[in-house]
């Protein structure tokens, strides 16, 4: 095996541990310096092998000349392990500049009264205890009838403040109709979208009907809320400029398909998991719920417009790794009784789009826990997710990305959905 090819394995091997565990990148530090030794003692014994065939009569002068090309080689070799050992351009953390409203000071816990289009906003923070270096951000969003909370303290609804204790910055925003209260569960929050929205949680697809036309190719009040909040707390902790990763279930999950869409200069990824895409005609032109499921499974494959993007969609976006979830056969949600969201042709017509887009890795993952937050291992697959999405920093190729497997109950590819119709 050459030097070279031993190198490309240890620079593969140091990427992986380190994307995922970057809390213990010092054990890399050993794993180079055995390397070193064994990639020395392995190409010191090739260089030198070649002279002793040699006669006895020229071999004093072939070892002369093997000794000039194994010092150079040995050079070479030293110079590309340290190269492998220092953190590739690629692979380089980097701090997000911080910017927060004036006089705005953020605090581990609760912080109320942020200044944005006019409102004041509310998010929670919880800080991982090692913050020596830029950390990697990890922003989950509750759905409609759980509140901020729920999603970051109680289990079955994520207990999403844990990832914290594995090196991430935990944010948690509070949705516009909880008055910056994050205990409120459904509501104000239950309910149609005003203003031009579709549903009322996020401002996370434009409504169907002529209100919604103005949201077109505007992100909206809580995109934009969203990414304040994160460059606020950047201005008080070390944030991974190329780790910036936004989730969520339910209308979490569809404000995460539009944060994005309309904004992968920014994020580096996200978790939707059972998020909507309000499938439209191929003009933007609104669709029934009827009319919306039965043109997914009448072609499963194609790329179709939805209401929780730009119109058109963009045929570009910057580098970005999106993990669309699908809960199964139960993956649906009613309506004072009446079947209103089936998440099944959504999350199809989600993995269509990512799966298409340049520079886009599409994991899809489906499972059987229903319209809820993934219930089997939770916490192992919150971690599974998050440390895959890390895996994939900002400006990374899609050719080097690795897929590893996920916790049990769940079944996760790259590409598109194709266990759906």
């Amino acid at each position: 095996m050459s030097v070279q090819s031993n190198r490309r394995e240890l620079v593969v091997i140091q990427k992986n541990f380190a994307c995922a565990y970057p809390a213990i990148s010092p054990i890399l530090l050993v794993l180079r310096y055995f390397t070193l030794r064994y990639f020395f003692a392995r190409l010191a014994d090739t260089c030198l092998s070649d002279a002793s065939k040699e006669p006895r009569s020229t071999k004093l002068k072939a070892f002369h000349i093997s000794y000039h090309k194994c010092r150079m080689s040995l050079f070479l070799a030293l110079a590309t392990l340290l190269a492998g050992s220092m953190p590739a351009a690629a692979d380089s953390t980097k701090s997000l500049s911080g910017e927060c409203p004036a006089n705005y000071h953020v605090k581990p816990g609760l912080n109320v009264n942020f200044p944005i289009d006019g409102t004041m906003r509310a998010f929670v923070i919880v800080p991982p205890t090692n913050l020596k270096k830029p950390v990697p951000v990890w922003l989950p969003l509750t759905g409609t009838v759980e509140s901020t909370n729920d999603n970051l303290r109680v289990a079955r609804s994520g207990a999403n403040a844990l990832m914290a204790e594995k090196g991430f910055m935990v944010i948690g925003p509070i949705r516009e109709c909880a008055n910056q209260d994050p205990d409120l569960r459904a509501g104000a929050c239950n309910g149609p979208g005003i203003n031009g929205w579709n549903w009322r949680p996020w401002s996370e697809g434009r409504a169907s009907g002529p209100d919604g036309d103005r949201w077109r190719n505007d992100e909206g009040p809580d995109s934009r809320f969203l990414i304040a909040v994160v460059r606020c707390v950047a201005k008080s902790y070390p944030l991974d400029a190329r780790r910036l990763f936004v989730g969520g279930i339910s209308s979490g999950g569809t404000m995460t398909n539009r944060a994005l869409t309309f904004r992968s200069d920014f994020w580096a990824g996200g978790l939707p998991i059972s998020g909507e895409w309000y499938v439209t005609q191929d003009d933007g032109a609104a669709l029934s719920f009827d009319a919306a499921r039965e043109t997914v499974r009448a072609d499963p494959t194609k790329i179709f417009q939805g209401r929780i993007g730009p119109l058109p969609l963009k045929s570009e976006l910057s580098p970005i790794i999106v993990i669309t979830v699908w809960g199964g056969e139960n993956d649906t949600w009613k309506c004072s009784g009446v079947l209103c969201a089936d998440y099944r042709p959504s999350t199809q017509a989600a993995s269509n789009y990512y799966s298409s887009t340049p520079g886009v890795v599409e994991v899809s993952c489906s499972s059987t826990h229903g319209h809820m937050w993934p219930q089997i291992h939770t916490q192992e697959f919150n971690f599974w997710a998050l440390t895959t999405l890390a895996s994939f920093p900002k400006g990374s190729r899609v050719a080097d990305f690795h897929l590893s497997s996920p916790p049990e109950g769940y079944n996760c590819k790259l590409g598109r959905f194709t266990d759906h119709y």
